[in-house]
């Protein structure tokens, strides 16, 4: 017969990605678990994962299981958060994915509040451009930074990013200032590389619609750091978001250009799966991540 706790002790052997890390996070014997995930096996009579000494991978069938009992894993998560959230405590994990920008300017120091604030919350942070799988990487919790077009997730409104068009004075010195965006032809422009994007092909609007004008550029990157960074030191003109050279508008270091032309603006979002309903402490620190961008809105408007 299947048991259910083997099946939930599956999942956390695949997501964890080998026997001995499910052990010392969940305090059981190395034996157990092995023997646990081999009963399974007989149970269900196939070959769930492939053992080597250095890793595990999934058979067809540990990929077909594990989609299903990820959900019903979740679930059972969403049932106990729900039954704690009647009491005092906000306790549970939260994992979450976010950008490197948002991370850096306001979202680290968010999270590290928000954990000292509730010290029953343990976050699982993993910072990076990509656009993670929620359901298939384990995500509750996704803060983007994008146009958001996928019906099987849930997204909540925290702030708009306004992006500005910007290059150093030396650069603008030796080039010259564009006064229209048809000009930025004529100009070396650092190019933002990044997933799915056309970013060679710049948003404005100009007498009132909205177009797109193809730029060039030797400087291709998908970090926007570097972009700023390359900027700075005169090698071009680069798009980027407001609240990461803010500081450096301020202090001279950038120059904005083509203010009444500029029509690039992103939605920043706290994005969960369909299937994974917000509990007390999700909405919480959604609630908290807004409030924490709002206080620095001059950064991204």
């Amino acid at each position: 017969m299947v048991k259910a706790d083997d099946i939930l002790l599956f999942v956390w052997v695949v997501e964890e990605g080998t026997f001995s890390k499910v052990a010392a996070k969940y305090d059981i014997t190395l034996s157990v678990v092995s023997k646990r995930i081999t009963r399974l096996e007989k149970a269900l009579n196939v070959q769930l994962l492939y053992r080597t000494t250095r890793k595990l991978s999934l058979t067809d069938a540990g990929h077909a299981l594990y989609s299903k009992a990820k959900v019903a894993e979740e679930a059972l998560q969403s049932a106990r958060d729900a039954v704690s959230g009647y009491g005092s405590d906000i306790k549970g994990k939260i994992k979450i994915t976010m950008p490197v920008v948002t991370a850096n300017l306001v979202l680290n120091r968010a999270l590290t509040d928000f954990c000292q604030q509730y010290p029953g919350v343990e976050v699982e942070l993993s910072v990076t451009n990509r656009v993670v799988d929620l359901l298939d990487e384990g995500f509750d919790l996704a803060i983007r930074t994008a146009l958001l077009e996928d019906s099987s997730l849930i997204a909540r409104r925290l702030i708009d990013s306004q992006w500005v068009l910007c290059a150093s004075a030396a650069y603008l010195t030796e080039k010259g200032v564009p006064q229209h965006p048809t000009e930025l032809v004529d100009h070396h422009c650092l190019i933002y590389k990044y997933e799915g994007s056309g970013p060679d092909n710049w948003p404005f609007l100009v007498e009132g619609e909205k177009v797109k004008v193809q730029v060039h550029g030797r400087f291709h990157t998908n970090t926007l750091n570097s972009l700023k960074e390359a900027a700075i030191s005169g090698f071009g003109i680069a798009y980027l978001p407001k609240a990461l050279v803010f500081e450096d508008l301020q202090q001279g270091t950038l120059v904005p250009l083509l203010a009444p032309f500029v029509a690039k603006k992103l939605g920043i979002y706290a994005v969960y799966p369909k299937t994974r309903q917000p509990d007390n402490k999700l909405n919480l620190l959604v609630e908290y991540l807004r409030t924490a961008l709002h206080n620095k809105e001059n950064y991204f408007y």
